[in-house]
């Protein structure tokens, strides 16, 4: 993309006021930093990006004289994680009020660094595994804190709320393929039933106070799994039935049966 030099251009996309705005080769649309990658802004002429993104890749691949190309684009893929300024402000603010709600559970009252650990890492864990894979798959994917999400969260955070939910936003994806978008919504439930039975794992080895904690979280990371399995609305459960039915049904059995075993 090149930087355009005018002022006061609103971005085609978000309507924001840039005091140096990018134009799309493309579309020759002008956008923010945020929306300027052709991915994000639904550019009208995707295809030729894409296309033209995957012809220089391979000529990369040709003259580096690699042997192995398509071993050596998925090591590169595998370890770039992009992000931006506004994902990282949605992600902050989810955070926090995930925190608070882990912090409701004691009435406020006290802090436990190894109970709040565990709580946030099921829930930046879980979103980061379906960032990282869909960007895998060669896909835009960023968290976005949704307003309803932040308000049920904040709600669940009052000390007086005997229900807890823990849904203040989504990593937003772009993938066609069925199957891949399928992998991607099941590697965050799959991400807490791994995390769930190696804590429960260590609950039933560790003989110090330590083990109470990894008990607990062998149980949360279980119902953060089966919370999200449900196959209704926007959860990972709806996507993941919608692509495999067996592989949803297992998903669901393991989760139910960590959350209960945790618990108990």
């Amino acid at each position: 993309m090149d930087a355009q030099e005018n002022n006061s251009i609103k971005c085609s996309f978000c309507d924001k006021v840039e005091n140096l705005p990018f134009r799309c080769t493309y579309c020759k649309e002008y956008f923010c930093s945020d929306h300027r990658n052709p991915l994000i802004h639904s550019c009208p002429f995707l295809s030729t990006y894409i296309k033209k993104n995957q012809d220089t890749k391979f000529s990369q691949l040709r003259s580096s004289g690699n042997n192995d190309p398509s071993w050596n684009n998925a090591m590169r893929r595998m370890f770039r994680l992009k992000s931006s300024r506004t994902e990282l402000l949605h992600l902050t603010i989810a955070t926090i009020l995930v925190t608070c709600v882990g912090l409701s559970l004691n009435q406020y009252r006290s802090f436990s660094w190894q109970f709040l650990t565990i709580f946030i890492s099921a829930f930046l864990v879980h979103e980061l595994a379906h960032k990282f894979l869909a960007q895998y798959y060669g896909s835009w994917a960023e968290f976005r804190a949704e307003m309803y999400g932040l308000i049920i969260t904040a709600i669940s955070a009052l000390p007086i709320m005997p229900f807890k939910f823990i849904a203040p936003g989504a990593v937003m994806v772009h993938l066609a393929d069925r199957q891949k978008f399928g992998r991607v919504a099941l590697i965050g439930p799959v991400t807490n039933l791994i995390m769930g039975f190696s804590f429960l794992l260590l609950s039933n080895l560790s003989n110090d106070s330590n083990s109470h904690y990894f008990a607990i979280g062998a149980s949360f990371n279980g119902w953060i799994a089966m919370f999200n399995l449900i196959p209704m609305g926007v959860l990972d459960g709806q996507k993941i039935f919608d692509w495999n039915k067996v592989v949803w049904g297992i998903s669901m059995t393991a989760a139910m049966v960590l959350f209960v075993i945790g618990y108990l």
